[in-house]
């Protein structure tokens, strides 16, 4: 009897032995799977860390006043200030004074809805050397974040690509440009003129608003050619097609019509305000000296005809009337304005 009490006292103690030894290993085991998840959360804060310090592109943290609380290295390359300089500043105190405002707004907006989408924009940051620089920016709430805790935007550096752009569309301007503007005059060519007319044409009848030509004829120019030279003459036409673009408004449009011929469109001018124009250009003309020859002064008229536009009436029809005007000023002896 004693001996198989004693014989339990054995299985118990093994069987408590055991167990210590199984929660030591359990609780090792919990041990061990805490540090794996330490290590691995370390390496990937890491792997973060690293992601962000190398990036090409300004990642910025702001609080709610749109102070800066992190930036990264990739300031100095972008905008050539250390990350120190920046950490403290205003987010806003280098933006350009005419983007102010929009983004002023935008960053209002994601103050206040935590959850607004996700926000972007193109914007001018003036670089530590006093540059500009166009930087598209993409922003996020994440103050409610419990790791971040911050406004964050990224800023990426796209100043040469809007340079190219630029430069493409200044390219195709220049190109349109070509097409229709007359290379000795610089006024519009025939081509631009019909097109343009066509659209005053439709305004007119659309809401009922005065719409006025004029056409101008520089008087004797073939025998001014015949004598001086075309080189002379070109230099006539081109200080005629100057003298013109002084005289208009910026609504008012003209046009090399063929030779010595021009045209101007008057959009909203009735026939009376439209000889104040055509007596502007005359006088102006008038006093515009030419020297052919050395020690000579020669000066050169220009007769006009107005039109003004009567509704429904064809495109053909008004040009040609305005044209006939213009005839009638050269046979009634030219210098002139018929209307």
């Amino acid at each position: 009897m004693q001996t198989m009490k004693n014989k339990n006292k054995l299985i118990s103690r093994s069987e408590k032995k055991a167990d210590a030894v199984s929660k030591e290993s359990s609780s090792s085991q919990v041990a061990d799977k805490r540090k794996w998840a330490e290590e691995k959360l370390q390496l990937e804060e890491q792997r973060f860390r690293t992601f962000i310090e190398n990036s090409s592109d300004i990642i910025v943290l702001m609080n709610r006043e749109g102070v800066i609380g992190y930036i990264n290295p990739a300031v100095e390359t972008v905008l050539g200030f250390k990350p120190e300089e920046r950490i403290g500043a205003k987010g806003f105190e280098r933006i350009h004074p005419d983007d102010l405002p929009l983004l002023t707004d935008v960053f209002n907006t994601l103050v206040r809805d935590t959850k607004s989408p996700v926000l972007q924009g193109e914007m001018r940051l003036r670089h530590k050397d006093g540059s500009w620089r166009t930087l598209e920016a993409v922003g996020s709430n994440l103050v409610n974040n419990n790791v971040v805790e911050a406004i964050i935007v990224n800023y990426r550096d796209i100043t040469e690509r809007k340079k190219a752009e630029d430069a493409l569309q200044e390219s195709e301007k220049r190109y349109r440009e070509l097409s229709i503007i007359d290379d000795l005059t610089q006024l519009y060519n025939s081509r631009h003129f019909y097109a343009q007319l066509k659209r005053e044409i439709d305004r007119s009848n659309r809401y009922e608003q005065p719409l006025t030509l004029l056409l101008l004829d520089l008087d004797k120019f073939k025998a001014f050619n015949d004598k001086y030279g075309h080189v002379e003459g070109d230099f006539v036409l081109s200080r005629l097609g100057q003298v013109i673009k002084r005289c208009l408004r910026d609504t008012d449009s003209a046009y090399r019509y063929g030779g010595e011929e021009f045209t101007i469109i008057l959009p909203m001018t009735t026939r009376k305000e439209g000889i104040v124009t055509a007596k502007r250009i005359q006088k102006a003309f008038r006093k515009e000296a030419f020297s052919p020859v050395s020690g000579q002064k020669v000066y050169v008229t220009v007769s006009i005809g107005l039109a003004q536009f009567k509704p429904k009436e064809e495109m053909k029809a008004f040009v040609h009337r305005a044209d006939q005007i213009m005839y009638k000023a050269k046979n009634d002896g030219r210098n002139r304005i018929c209307f």
